[in-house]
């Protein structure tokens, strides 16, 4: 994936995610993440490919496809690539930036990590992941 590296620095405590979190809870997840920025147009995550990143936009819009269709427009403080990891299965959709964007990025050892140092963000992934596959299932 051709992420590009950058030394901007985000405010992840501005992210709903990340917004509870402690102190402490919050310096690890910087830790673990990885800020990144992508340009338009960028594939992100293909569906029934691998699951290998966690996403979650800082900035910009990313738009959701399953089957060619467009279900979904991701924006600031939005995930993406939980389902494939939490289940340890091939993505359920195709995610492609439609703008600039800046993310932050986690592979899996990362993402693993992320959720047992912050309970609240493992909370919030689970339920966003739960309601998706409901909403997957709905549509199929």
């Amino acid at each position: 994936m051709p992420f590009l590296r950058t030394h901007r620095t985000e405010p992840l405590a501005r992210l709903p995610l990340f917004a509870s979190l402690t102190p402490g809870e919050l310096a690890q997840a910087r830790r673990l993440l990885t800020l990144v920025t992508v340009d338009a147009g960028t594939v992100l995550m293909r569906e029934g490919g691998l699951g290998l990143e966690f996403l979650v936009i800082a900035g910009g819009e990313a738009e959701v496809t399953i089957g060619g269709d467009v279900v979904a427009t991701l924006q600031r403080g939005d995930i993406a690539g939980e389902m494939s990891l939490l289940g340890h299965a091939p993505r359920t959709a195709t995610v492609t930036a439609t703008t600039p964007l800046t993310l932050y990025v986690a592979n899996a050892a990362e993402f693993t990590a992320l959720l047992e140092v912050a309970p609240s963000v493992a909370e919030r992934v689970a339920g966003t992941a739960a309601a998706r596959e409901r909403a997957n299932r709905r549509a199929a």
